[in-house]
């Protein structure tokens, strides 16, 4: 099988050869000649010249590859027979030196191997003596931006090549790189490999998709029985820097790097720096991994002088400049008396300079390195028995670190918003309020003030959309929800930690900053005056803007000065506070977010800093029971993540026994590194409601059974097309029967000043109120089933310029039956579109059996769905 593989690869690499010039790769020749050589520090190198654009030849390469790592036996205790399986197999002597012969004669020999972040050269074997690799995965960007400043610290030839390479984790088969690497141990202090690693840290100490390949690598080979323990030993030398979130538990605090940092020790490798860990949630990660690499620069200086000739010298801002490039410490000519070793000759004075680089070094990282690294360090040396003084340094470091939190702790809280994540805010358009709130103003207000309709709130509930302010007292959020429209950029955290603001001061100046933003709208084109002076007059808060508002500690006293103010309040919450629920004062109506119904799915979505988050949010649910006023179970709804589990809502919502829940789709906010959501994702109106009707059918099953503690009986009240949500109430709280005609109707609206009188009446005299005590009817074109669809008819609907929907009504299997005028389409169009869609629906079930949808998951997470019955609810018109 050997030879048969070396055969392939052989014809493979000649026929790269022969085809031109591009691309330049080191490799080492494992003949017996190269062999003993080996013990004099000689490795004789070949150039070879592979054309980039033959595609296909350098996909044979790379997959005979594959396949023979794949094929190796893992008994690496054999003999040096094993050599064969080194990077790529060589070819014959003869070809060889057909490649040599290929070789033009101007190509220099010290040519370094140098990638852009995104491409790896074929070929490329990261245990490469002398090489030094910087690898990293990557979830938003982080890892990749550190890599790339590393890079860009390290110094450069004069031509501006760098012998350091950077290769993203996901383009190497890291199974392979480690067992077929390299066969032989590094014959100098100097030319083992040198391996920088940057890894994140996924939700509670998970490795991100990014890094499975090298996480999932180095756990198999490190624990089995068949590998050496000692396989990596004196042929890597390595560095790792952790990337995590202080908002988890500590326990799981970089945890893949902390393992990964283990698991190559295991094997034997050698580290040359301590353990990094970098916190995002401090803001100002970049800071810190300067201060880690400033203490990793010079382990890597001995490296880049002695085996690529380039001399560095520091400055004073930190930055490496070269000096000089020189061709060996004696010029390139070697001394008759060279040493067995293969040492220079030069004496002793050049080995001395290097002799600290063979050394772990575990002394001091500043406050990047976390002291969960010195326990593992620790436990290692205990394991292995290296080191004793070692131990005694980790214990000067822990002793320091610990005294540097005790007095973290001692000093002042925080400001919860950093400098880098305000100016990401500020351009998103929020108005930042002291150091924990903002507010911003929302379209539909911009919306309703040119008449072009109102929010959901308006057709549910009877807010004046114009005068509605959207803001929150907390930044900071206990999720990091896949669907949000923040892409995680926002601060987190489980508890408060942060400088507390006024209540007072944040209402004031929110309304005065609400207020002047309003006023900035007096020039967009087709503002109604009449409304514009109106909305000056704040009369509704929806504190859902951002983070996590009942996390504020003085969130009562917020919402007491709102009330004060004759403004009503919409307080939307995660779930994952039931405490701060159970005392929260009356709100004008709670919201709880019930994003999934079963713990892994509510992981998968909200992706919680809790671990016991779905009991924390049953725990809410069941709070709700007795709050006096209006309670909403919201539900978004993440088309292939959430939307068919009728039976988990059902139970949660019945704990509840909310006055409403609300389902709306989910909004796709464009792609985000930390989201795996598309535009499939988001489902169409009609989706929407079907579920709702799924849902309220299965209440009402759960109803009629009875049991000891039964949900209330649910209606389909209200929908609102624009914003893909429909609206179930409970029939007992707001379905009452006419007085004159005795027809059953809807009051899901709200009279806000008879509320204000109520909440005011409880705050100063302690009477309190209930559900019934404050609605009102709602109109016609609110209601489910209207042909307004919930749109105001006193509001014109306005489309983007060739944006307006081709069609507007469709038949149960989605063909259109009304044109964008909601006129009726022609008999014989609707025939020509039904055969239409009989002929994609019959094609899509040849293809994928009698599935009238499919979900395809990618590797990376990503959730596609194909539905053929769609194919026509997208087509627009110009108008």
């Amino acid at each position: 099988m050997s030879n048969v593989r070396s055969i392939v690869l052989t014809s493979a690499i000649t026929a790269l050869v022969a085809s031109g010039v591009t691309y330049y790769f080191v490799q080492k020749s494992l003949t017996d000649e190269t062999l003993n050589s080996s013990k004099k520090k000689k490795k004789k190198k070949v150039d070879s010249q592979v054309d980039s654009q033959s595609v296909d030849s350098q996909q044979v390469v790379h997959q005979v590859a594959q396949d023979d790592a794949s094929a190796t036996s893992l008994d690496l205790k054999s003999d040096s027979s094993k050599a064969s399986q080194e990077q790529l197999p060589i070819p014959s002597k003869q070809n060889e030196n057909e490649i040599q012969n290929d070789i033009p004669s101007d190509i220099p020999s010290d040519i370094p191997t140098t990638i852009s972040l995104h491409s790896t050269p074929q070929g490329y074997r990261v245990l490469s003596a002398s090489s030094i690799t910087i690898t990293y995965a990557t979830t938003t960007n982080t890892c990749s931006s550190l890599a790339s400043r590393l890079l860009s610290s390290l110094p450069t030839r004069p031509d501006g090549s760098t012998p350091a390479t950077i290769v993203p984790v996901p383009t190497l088969d890291w199974w392979d790189q480690i067992l077929n690497g390299s066969s032989t141990p590094s014959t100098s202090k100097y030319d083992c490999p040198i391996l920088v690693i940057i890894l994140p840290t996924w939700s509670h100490g998970s490795h991100s998709y990014e890094s499975t390949s090298l996480c999932a690598g180095v756990d198999e080979i490190s624990n089995d029985w068949r590998v050496d323990p000692n396989h990596l030993k004196h042929k890597l030398k390595f560095a790792i820097y952790g990337v995590g979130s202080s908002a988890y538990d500590s326990e799981t605090f970089c945890k893949p790097s902390k393992i990964m940092f283990k698991q190559l020790r295991k094997l034997g490798a050698q580290n040359i720096h301590g353990l990094g860990m970098g916190d995002v949630e401090a803001g100002d990660i970049e800071k810190e991994f300067d201060k880690w690499c400033e203490k990793l620069r010079p382990k890597l200086e001995y490296s880049l002088e002695h085996n690529h000739g380039i001399k560095w010298a520091r400055v004073e801002n930190g930055i490496s400049s070269i000096l000089e490039e020189k061709k060996g410490c004696c010029g390139g000519k070697k001394k008759e008396n060279e040493e067995e070793d293969g040492g220079c000759g030069c004496g002793e004075e050049e080995d001395e300079k290097y002799d600290n680089f063979d050394v772990d070094d575990e002394s001091s990282e500043g406050s990047a390195v976390e002291s969960d690294y010195e326990e593992y360090e620790i436990e290692e040396e205990q394991q292995q028995g290296e080191g004793v003084a070692d131990l005694e340094d980790m214990g000067k470091i822990m002793s320091t670190q610990e005294k540097e939190k005790n007095e973290e702790k001692k000093s002042d809280p925080k400001e919860m918003v950093t400098p880098k994540q305000a100016a990401s805010l500020k351009k998103e358009g929020y108005k930042l309020i002291g150091t924990h709130s903002a507010v911003k103003l929302c379209r539909w207000t911009k919306h309703q003030l040119r008449g072009r309709g109102g929010c959901y709130k308006h057709t549910f509930y009877g807010i004046t959309s114009y005068q509605c302010m959207e803001a929150t007292p907390s930044l900071a959020c206990a999720n990091k929800c896949v669907f949000c429209w923040r892409h995680h950029k926002n601060p987190v955290g489980r508890t408060w930690r942060w400088k507390t603001d006024d209540p007072y001061e944040i209402v004031d100046t929110a309304v005065n900053l609400h207020v002047n933003m309003i006023k900035g709208t007096k020039g967009i084109p087709g503002v109604l005056p009449e409304r514009w002076k109106e909305a000056h007059t704040v009369a509704h808060c929806a504190l859902s803007l951002v983070g996590e508002p009942i996390m504020y500690p003085r969130i009562n006293e917020l919402l007491q000065e709102l009330h004060r103010r004759t403004i009503s309040t919409f307080l939307v919450t995660n779930g994952q506070h039931p405490d701060a629920i159970d005392t929260l004062v009356p709100v004008t109506q709670l919201y709880v977010s019930v994003d999934a119904p079963t713990p892994d799915s509510l992981e998968a979505i909200d992706r919680p800093l809790f671990k016991d988050a779905f009991e924390r949010l049953k725990k809410s649910l069941r709070l709700l029971r007795n709050r006096g006023q209006r309670t909403v179970a919201r539900l978004t709804i993440v088309k292939g993540w959430n939307s068919d589990e009728i039976d988990g809502y059902a139970d949660l919502i019945a704990l509840g026994k909310c006055s409403f829940v609300e389902l709306k789709g989910v909004t796709f906010c464009g792609t985000s590194d930390a989201s795996n959501l598309n535009m499939s994702n988001s489902p169409w109106h009609h989706e929407v409601k079907e579920f709702a009707e799924k849902l309220r059918r299965r209440l009402q099953v759960l109803t009629e059974r009875g049991g000891r503690d039964p949900p209330p009986l649910y209606g389909l009240a209200c929908e609102h097309k624009h914003s893909c949500s429909v609206l179930l109430a409970r029939v007992d709280q707001f379905a009452k029967d006419d007085p004159v005609t005795g027809e059953r109707k809807w009051h899901t609206w709200i009279d806000y000043e008879k509320y204000n009188k109520l909440a005011l009446r409880e705050q100063h005299q302690g009477i309190k109120f209930g559900v019934e005590d404050y609605v009102a009817p709602t109109p016609e074109w609110g209601l489910a089933g209207a042909s307004e669809e919930g749109f105001d008819p006193t509001d014109l609907r306005h489309h983007k310029k060739g944006k307006r929907p081709r069609y507007k009504r469709f038949d149960a299997d989605g063909v259109p039956t009304h044109d964008a005028d909601d006129r009726p389409l022609a008999e014989k169009l609707r025939a020509d579109l039904t055969e239409k869609m009989n002929r994609a629906v019959e094609k899509f079930r040849r293809d994928n059996g009698e599935e009238q949808s499919v979900m395809t998951e990618s590797k990376k997470g990503e959730r596609l769905i194909e539905d053929p019955r769609l194919m026509f609810r997208g087509l627009t018109v110009g108008r």
